[in-house]
């Protein structure tokens, strides 16, 4: 370190030496508002600890929407070359080259510390506030979760009335489950195609058409569709089953929010995508990644990165069929009195 405190970068800048590190984090801290902290596990290993306070970058890993850069006087700012411009290139020069001399006896301090760090091109973006995109994708998540809620309650009610008239009447349990079906399905269309236009009228996504927006909105709502008929045979009481389906697209719909930060494992992503909530969410999150870097989601083009939203529409679909599936299975199979 006295080494290093010869370099030019260094003139006017004081060099501590503290027994341990515990010292260097409580102490110096008091009387130095902005140092870094060089600790050596051995000669030739260090790490670095900084506090040097507005020149760090606030920027979190997972954030990708927030404002990487910004226009001021005709110049372009960046957070992630405040290292550069704060000198952290010559004060790391400086540290190699005082290393490189006490090994080797050789000074290439001069030779380093003229090194010149080059800001490579950032490729263009979409600037999102994180708070506004975390409410966006909230927001498309509980625009149908009250419609499970009404639709399990009406269904559950529903067919506690009338399941035994039906079989007074020569009627099969299908055309219960046929007419309750297309009520909601045109309803889901309406609400599709709204949402579709919303999304794709106001800013928030740029470069993903209508039609994608809208195909992914109705299989999401034919899943609930069917996720509501299911939850109205496994549970008897009207108000339990809509409040088990609202929670369910809540629960899982908010865990899809890992896909959005890129913190779950891609194979147990897919497995998950089982529960429509979360495959929904994880295609809206797909949407939000490929418009951040201007490429979007363009459809039916399998081309790309946009196999993966097509992959969602066919789980989607699947998870649709698996819930009805199940439902015709437990409304033969379960006796009524072992529903809730």
């Amino acid at each position: 370190m006295n080494k290093m405190a010869l370099a030019s970068f260094m003139k006017g800048r004081t060099v501590i030496g503290t027994p341990d590190e515990e010292t260097m984090d409580i102490e110096l801290p008091k009387k130095y508002h902005e140092m870094v902290g060089v600790i050596f596990s051995d000669t030739f290993s260090y790490r670095l600890k900084f506090n040097w306070g507005y020149r760090i970058p606030v920027i979190k890993e997972h954030s990708e929407y927030t404002e990487h850069c910004w226009a001021m006087h005709g110049e372009i700012f960046c957070y992630l070359a405040k290292y550069w411009l704060k000198g952290f290139v010559a004060f790391q020069a400086a540290i190699n080259a005082a290393i490189i001399e006490v090994t080797t006896n050789h000074s290439v301090m001069e030779e380093l510390t003229s090194v010149i760090g080059i800001n490579m091109k950032i490729p263009p973006f979409i600037s999102k506030g994180e708070i506004m995109n975390e409410w966006f994708h909230f927001t498309c998540l509980v625009s149908f979760s009250s419609f499970i809620y009404f639709a399990s309650l009406n269904v559950a009610r529903e067919r506690g009335k009338f399941k035994k008239l039906m079989t007074v009447m020569g009627l099969r349990e299908s055309a219960f489950w046929l007419s309750w079906g297309l009520t909601y399905i045109c309803f889901i269309f309406i609400m599709s195609i709204f949402m579709a236009l919303v999304i794709t009228s106001i800013p928030i996504v740029f470069h993903t058409g209508f039609m994608v927006i809208f195909t992914l909105y109705s299989l999401y709502g034919l899943s609930l569709i069917a996720l509501a008929f299911l939850m109205s045979v496994l549970i008897r009481k009207p108000m339990l089953a809509g409040l088990a389906g609202f929670l369910f697209t809540v629960f899982w719909g908010c865990l899809g929010f890992t896909v959005l930060y890129r913190q779950l494992p891609l194979s147990l992503g897919w497995v998950l995508s089982l529960l429509s909530p979360f495959a929904f969410t994880a295609g809206m999150a797909q949407i939000t990644h490929l418009d951040n870097y201007l490429s979007g989601v363009i459809f039916p083009d399998p081309s790309g990165d946009s196999y993966k939203m097509i992959a969602t529409f066919f789980i989607l679909a699947f998870d649709t069929l698996f819930y009805l599936i199940f439902t015709l299975y437990f409304e033969r199979v379960l006796p009524e009195s072992e529903m809730l």
